[in-house]
């Protein structure tokens, strides 16, 4: 989630961090803040270098299933929770960086357009499997002698 202002919140954070370990400590306590700073930034360079190494093994723009990413999307998402669930490596779809795409094996597409590092809005484009799929691998669908009934009210019955 992004917060309004987050580059502000941390500065400030990190200027609050060094005033209390000076006024508590004097240089101990600005070491010690120095030092709590610099190993809160190793963790957070290994995390996101971590996440591009588990996607840096999938093929570049495909994902399991382009409905299951659509699903998970939500607006304000950033570019590393988009990788998370995706666990894939978008393809750029233009120059300045901001529209990137994902297809699944069927050949549905998102494409997920991001705004000042978090997702604004996309749009998926599904095709229809089963009928680009030849007549004797279509999956036969038994019909459900119920259908049109509300089973709710039956089973009550």
């Amino acid at each position: 989630m992004k917060v309004p202002f987050q580059r502000t919140i941390n500065a400030v954070l990190a200027a609050s961090a060094l005033l209390a370990g000076w006024w508590a400590f004097r240089w101990a306590g600005l070491a010690l803040a120095i030092t709590v700073m610099a190993f809160w930034s190793i963790l957070q360079f290994n995390r996101a270098s971590r996440q591009l190494r588990n996607v840096a093994d999938r093929p570049k723009g495909m994902v399991d299933s382009v409905v299951t990413l659509q699903s998970k999307l939500a607006y304000g998402m950033n570019m590393a929770e988009v990788l998370a669930i995706s666990s894939s490596l978008g393809q750029r779809m233009n120059e300045r960086g901001n529209d990137w795409l994902w297809r699944d094996s069927y050949g549905n597409q998102i494409i997920v357009t991001f705004r000042r590092g978090s997702v604004e809005r996309w749009s998926a484009t599904r095709t229809d499997a089963q009928s680009t799929a030849p007549a004797a691998t279509r999956p036969t669908v038994p019909q459900d002698p119920m259908r049109g009934v509300d089973h709710a009210s039956v089973a009550a019955a």
